[in-house]
């Protein structure tokens, strides 16, 4: 008499919510097709290219994790509009109904087209859209309407196509709601979600963008997640560096990742140098390797580099810039979606490297042809101490200047900072962070070089940057300064060296060039170290004949490192996803899941295809790697709270 008949209540709810339904259904249709064209677009950066049977195991994997995770998005955001359709009433209020609407249609055109223009976003930034987006993009349709014409129209079209027809779907199933009686569906969902969520660990875990790691193929996470969901992920932790337990005593863990370092040593200047530091706007490492056939001739560093040291073993920290120049400038890592000195932690404890030198009777300056304050720099730049930035807008005349897509190009700005520094008493720290090398590559109408046929648009935007500092090199030769100073190159990430067609690894997507040159003392050097962009602070103060104690993740590139010493880098592949590196070995840890996902010897195997986490054979190597980059996360988290570290 009082059984439950389940059958016919979910019929009943099957046919009451039919048309939200068929719209979810066509929701998750558009999802994928998005990320099936992602996957076609970006094909050369996923691992999932051979056959077989294992490789089909493994795309249904990742098509099981796509359908989850757009399922899980499109219940959340559209839960609450489920929740006015159930008020009693509701639809009789006009304002209302058309709000609602409204609303329908801006969660669901935003989450596909936060999808689509990840198809486009991804091979810059090798993730899905989080807050970082709000602090680079701060001029997003001058900019748009500068890339290729095929991005642009491609673009448009999906987001013209996507709209009218998600529109359409949307409004016939709102059309539909008015027509019936609210349901209690709704009412009884919030409630059991809400429980699940907060009684079941396991529910919560699958609502972490980097949960299917435990799954899948770190370097096909980016397959299966939702950019909406990712992004509302970091809206809510983008801002807080979630760094996990403590795992070793303070004494255990100073031993293992020591901070507060003296960079005195046998090559610490007595007489403190006048130091130029080149950041160098997305130059890979391929272009000065000989062995790649992205090496383009380049007229200036080809001479330059018979006179110099180069790092053939240097890695960026990061892959976007406003996390580069905080690893070049402040010698420590971001471990926060926004830029760090946006952060909430922007007050933790470091070395200020422009007030450091400034007490030491340096003038520091920072240029850009950049906007003002684009990527948040002139934040960066006053945050650090520097005593002047200067923007395209500083520059006498730039509203008549040709201009690349980013800004003016390098000729104008390196021009100005050569005024600028040759105004300056030594000593001093001149910053040039070059724009022309910066994707989409453009180039100045004057510059009419021949180019072989097999040279990309990276390729002849670095040999343009190279013909402007051989222009800036011979015209500043003969000052009386030049002698006593320090020029330091380094990237401030990895790019693509060719947009079109090129396969990378989590490893070899974060290897930059490192070049130094000591006019006094001129060597012809090939170094294999590793190093990184946390070694540039350290190698500022050594330059700047500085004992004070600094604060850096790094060391200085200007005292010999003993090769029977242990060397490791630090990389951040993702929010989730950090990497340690020794000179044979990387090792993958999920900072969310807190354990190794991934151990290659990439010296053996270098595209990263055998993992070797779970062999007893490597069984010692992990656990090395593994202790220290928990010493690593550890650290940061000491000073990022601002506890007493070493």
């Amino acid at each position: 008499m009082f059984a439950i008949d389940f059958r016919k209540i979910m019929l009943c709810c099957w046919q009451q919510h039919k048309p939200l339904l068929h719209a979810a259904l066509f929701l998750i249709l558009l999802c994928s097709l998005s990320k099936i064209i992602f996957y076609v677009y970006n094909y050369a950066h996923f691992s999932v290219h051979a056959g077989g049977e294992a490789v089909a195991h493994a795309y249904w994997q990742l098509a099981s994790w796509s359908l989850l995770y757009d399922g899980i998005t499109m219940l959340f955001i559209n839960l609450p509009i489920l929740l006015l359709i159930s008020v009693p009433g509701f639809f009789r209020f006009s304002f209302l109904r058309r709000l609602l609407l409204l609303i329908f249609y801006t969660a669901n055109v935003l989450m596909l087209l936060l999808n689509v223009m990840d198809i486009f976003y991804y091979p810059f930034y090798h993730q899905r859209a989080n807050t970082d987006l709000l602090f680079v993009l701060d001029n997003p349709v001058q900019k748009f309407f500068h890339l290729p014409l095929h991005i642009i129209i491609g673009a448009i079209l999906i987001t013209v196509i996507t709209g009218i027809v998600t529109g359409l779907i949307l409004r016939k199933s709102y059309l539909a709601y008015k027509k019936q009686r609210p349901s209690l569906l709704p009412v009884i969902l919030l409630p059991v979600l809400a429980a699940a969520y907060f009684i079941s660990a396991p529910f919560r875990k699958i609502l972490l963008p980097a949960y299917p790691l435990v799954y899948i193929n770190s370097t096909e996470l980016q397959l299966v997640q939702n950019s909406l969901h990712t992004f509302i992920y970091s809206l809510k932790a983008g801002n807080a560096a979630n760094v996990p337990k403590k795992y070793f005593s303070t004494a255990v863990c100073d031993a293992l990742m020591p901070l507060k370092k003296s960079v005195t040593g046998n090559n610490i200047h007595a007489v403190p140098k006048n130091i130029v530091l080149f950041i160098m706007e997305s130059v890979p490492a391929e272009f000065f390797d000989s062995s790649s056939k992205y090496k383009p001739a380049l007229p200036f560093f080809d001479t330059l580099l018979k006179k110099s040291t180069l790092y053939s073993n240097a890695y960026s920290y990061a892959y976007e810039s406003n996390k580069g120049i905080v690893s070049i400038l402040a010698g420590i890592p971001t471990l926060t979606d926004v830029p760090l000195y946006h952060s909430a932690y922007s007050n933790l404890e470091v070395t200020h490297i422009g007030t450091l030198l400034q007490s030491k009777g340096y003038h520091s300056l920072f240029t850009i042809g950049d906007n003002f304050d684009a990527f948040g720099f002139a934040k960066c730049i006053s945050w650090l101490g520097f005593n002047n930035y200067y923007c395209k807008t500083d520059i006498p005349g730039y509203a008549g200047m040709e201009e690349h897509t980013m800004g003016l190009h390098d000729e104008y700005v390196l021009n100005f900072m050569k005024d600028k520094i040759n105004a300056l008493t030594s000593p001093f720290f001149a910053v040039n962070y070059n724009i022309s090398t910066h994707y989409p590559n453009d180039l100045p109408a004057g510059f009419t070089k021949k180019f072989p046929a097999n040279y990309t648009a990276a390729m002849k935007s670095m040999l343009y940057y190279d013909h402007c500092l051989g222009q800036f090199f011979s015209s500043v030769k003969n000052k009386e300064w030049f002698s006593n100073t320090l020029f330091i190159f380094c990237s401030d990430h990895w790019a693509l060296p060719d947009h079109n067609s090129i396969e990378y690894t989590n490893l070899s997507g974060f290897k930059i060039p490192i070049i130094v040159y000591d006019p006094s003392s001129p060597q012809h050097k090939r170094d294999s170290t590793l190093v990184s962009q946390f070694d540039i602070a350290g190698t500022i103060a050594a330059a700047a004949g500085i004992s004070d104690t600094i604060i850096s993740y790094g060391n200085n590139l200007l005292q010999p490192v003993n090769e029977k010493d242990n060397q490791y880098i630090f990389s951040r592949v993702s929010s989730s996803l950090y990497q340690v590196t020794d000179t044979s070995f990387v090792l993958g840890y999920n900072l969310h899941m807190d354990k190794p996902v991934y151990l290659y010897a990439y010296k053996k195997d270098a595209a990263l295809k055998h993992n070797l986490l779970n062999t007893n054979d490597h069984k010692k190597k992990r656990e090395e790697l593994t202790r220290k980059i928990q010493a690593f996360f550890q650290k940061a988290g000491m000073q990022y709270f601002n506890e007493p570290f070493r």
